[in-house]
């Protein structure tokens, strides 16, 4: 038969066997063992090495994370910007290149049986003539000659365009310098020019009614001036500058006046 638990706790101690009689409390109090003797605990530097290489690992690791976007190079492709082309406006008359003076060529030879021009149309000779300047001018193309002579006669040929639908007589005269051919030249503006001239019988053109209508356009190089008068071939109405008459006379004119630079 068991003795009944007296109240309250046994002496020494909740769960620890009472001291021997005579001998001291043990240290640091009740529940904790004592101390190891000549240092601390081996732990403690171990838990601070640990906590360090976690931190480092994680710093590693976040840096590589973080860092893993830019090592990477993204090379976008280069963009030239688009430059129009450089476009040289159209011309239906081309402008001869000016020369420094002289009389390069030969007239009569630059008046061929056939001239072809920059655009490619073949004209036909239908007629020549070679006469003295004062012979084939106007009333006020000869006024201006008195003042800036002729040297030796004017060259003029009859030319027929590729459809023989405009008929266009070009003559050049020679002078004694640049500055006289171009005021010859200026005296057009004053209807001053040749006499217009008609295809030869032999050319099997048709002969336009008396007096067509016609465009003169003129041009002076070095010292000659170069005419070009172009009319219908039928007679009629030769329209204004933006027409055709008009522009044909340009077109064989400038191919004239060219030959004449390059001709030696």
């Amino acid at each position: 038969m068991q003795p009944p638990h007296l109240p309250g706790p046994p002496p020494g101690g909740p769960g620890y066997p009472p001291p021997p009689p005579g001998s001291p409390p043990p240290f640091g109090g009740p529940g904790f063992p004592p101390p190891p003797r000549g240092g601390g605990s081996p732990l403690v530097p171990l838990l601070i090495f640990g906590v360090v290489a976690v931190i480092a690992v994680v710093g590693v690791g976040a840096f590589l994370v973080l860092g893993g976007g830019n090592d990477r190079t993204t090379t976008f492709p280069t963009y030239t910007p688009y430059t129009p082309p450089t476009l040289t406006p159209y011309s239906s008359e081309p402008t001869p290149t000016p020369t420094s003076g002289g009389t390069p060529g030969d007239p009569s030879g630059v008046l061929s049986a056939t001239i072809r021009t920059a655009k490619g149309n073949t004209f036909t000779r239908a007629g020549t003539r070679t006469q003295s300047c004062t012979s084939r001018a106007n009333a006020r193309l000869r006024t201006a000659l008195q003042t800036y002579p002729c040297i030796g006669p004017m060259h003029s040929a009859v030319y027929a365009n590729p459809s023989k639908q405009i008929i266009t007589s070009v003559s050049i005269l020679t002078l004694s310098s640049p500055s006289a051919a171009s005021s010859v030249s200026q005296t057009t503006n004053d209807k001053g020019w040749p006499l217009l001239l008609t295809p030869s019988d032999a050319s099997g053109l048709p002969q336009p009614r008396p007096d067509p209508a016609y465009w003169t356009r003129s041009w002076s190089q070095g010292s000659r001036v170069i005419y070009a008068q172009s009319y219908w071939s039928s007679g009629g109405a030769t329209g204004d500058r933006t027409g055709a008459v008009f522009a044909t006379a340009g077109e064989l004119g400038v191919e004239v006046t060219n030959t004449l630079i390059w001709t030696n």
